[in-house]
C-alpha cells in the first residue's frame, strides 16, 4: 500500500534537541515528499501558538498539525479540524492543586500558553531551555479560559506529586504523559490532556478528517509521548535515538536524528530508496529529553 501522510514529532525527531530547526537534508525530503503527493504532518505535545513561527521548521511548511499530544488538529493555516479542550471541572482542580502546593502550571490556549500558576519559574525555565517557540505568558489573573478553554496544560511536579493529585482527582482521568527526564531536584515534567487524549487520537481524527485510513499513515516519534500514534499508524517507526518505550511500541527503528534518520526514511518508503538502517547513536541530557 502506497503511503498517504507522514506524521512526525517536533523534539528529537524532525528536529535535534538544542538546534533551532530541521537539518538540510530533512527539509529537501519533505519537500519532496509533498511534491510526490505526500502530505507532512507535524505531531507535537505543543500547541499552535508555538509552532506557527516563521522560520521555525526552516522552510518545512506543514499540510496538517497534530498539536497538544492530539487535543488539537490544525490544517496550515490553524484552523481546528478536530478539538477535545478540558473542562471547567479538571482545569480547576489543576490549578486548586497547584495554587496549595505552589508548584508551576500553565494552561495552552491556540493563541499562547498562560502560566496560571508559578509564572516566573516557568519562564525562567523556557529561558534556560533556549527553545525556539517554547514559552508561556503571565496568565496568574486567571481568566484566560473565559474566552475559550485551553487544550491541554503542562506542569512540573516533584516525587510523589502526582500519586498525590490522583488520589484527590483520579475519578477526572486525565492524562498525564511524562515528558522526558527530570530535573536535578528530582522533579518530573508532565503534558496534561483529557483521558484517551494522545498522539494517536488525533492521527486518528485527522485520517478521519482527510477520508484515509490509519492504515495509509507512517508516524515517527522518539518517546512516551509519541506511544499512541507509533501504535495506530500503519506504520510507528522510532529514531535510534528514542526510548525504549517508543521503540516497543515502533513497527521498526530508523537512524538518529542527528544522522537524518526520518529523511532516509522518506527516501525510502516514497521514492524507493535503501532500507532506512538505524544506529547505535543515543544521547540526552534530562534538560535534552523534554519531549513537547
Amino acid at each position: 500500500m502506497q503511503y498517504k501522510i507522514l506524521a512526525s514529532d517536533y523534539d528529537n525527531t524532525l528536529v535535534p534537541f538544542g538546534e533551532s530547526q530541521p537539518r538540510p537534508a530533512m527539509v529537501k525530503a519533505v519537500k519532496k515528499l509533498q511534491a510526490a503527493g505526500g502530505k507532512f504532518v507535524l505531531s507535537t505535545g505543543r500547541a499552535w501558538s508555538a509552532i506557527n513561527r516563521k522560520g521555525q521548521l526552516g522552510g518545512i511548511r506543514f499540510d496538517y498539525a497534530i498539536t497538544c499530544n492530539g487535543a488539537c488538529v490544525v490544517d496550515k493555516n490553524g484552523t481546528i479540524a478536530a478539538e477535545h479542550p478540558m473542562t471547567n471541572e479538571e482545569m480547576y482542580a489543576l490549578v486548586d492543586f497547584c495554587e496549595d502546593y505552589n508548584y508551576p502550571l500553565q494552561f495552552d490556549f491556540k493563541d499562547a500558553s498562560y502560566a496560571y500558576c508559578e509564572y516566573d519559574i516557568l519562564h525562567k525555565y523556557y529561558e534556560q531551555m533556549n527553545s525556539v517557540g517554547l514559552d508561556c505568558v503571565d496568565g496568574e489573573d486567571q481568566d484566560r479560559h473565559l474566552i475559550d478553554m485551553p487544550h491541554a496544560a503542562f506542569c512540573i511536579f516533584p516525587e510523589g506529586a502526582l500519586e498525590r493529585f490522583h488520589e484527590k482527582y483520579g475519578h477526572l482521568g486525565l492524562h498525564f504523559v511524562q515528558a522526558g527526564g527530570q530535573l536535578p531536584d528530582g522533579s518530573h515534567f508532565y503534558d496534561i490532556v483529557r483521558g484517551g487524549i494522545d498522539k494517536g487520537a488525533g492521527l486518528a481524527d485527522l485520517c478521519e478528517k482527510m477520508g484515509l485510513s490509519l492504515a495509509e499513515a507512517v508516524a515517527a516519534g522518539d518517546s512516551a509521548n509519541d506511544v499512541g500514534m507509533l501504535k495506530v499508524a500503519g506504520l510507528g517507526c522510532c529514531m535510534s535515538n528514542g526510548t525504549d518505550e517508543a521503540k516497543a511500541a515502533a513497527d521498526r527503528v530508523i537512524g538518529d536524528v542527528r544522522e537524518d534518520g526520518l529523511a532516509a526514511l522518506i527516501e525510502e518508503l516514497w521514492f524507493d530508496g535503501p532500507k532506512a538502517e538505524p544506529s547505535d547513536r543515543s544521547f540526552g541530557s534530562a534538560w535534552e529529553t523534554m519531549e513537547r
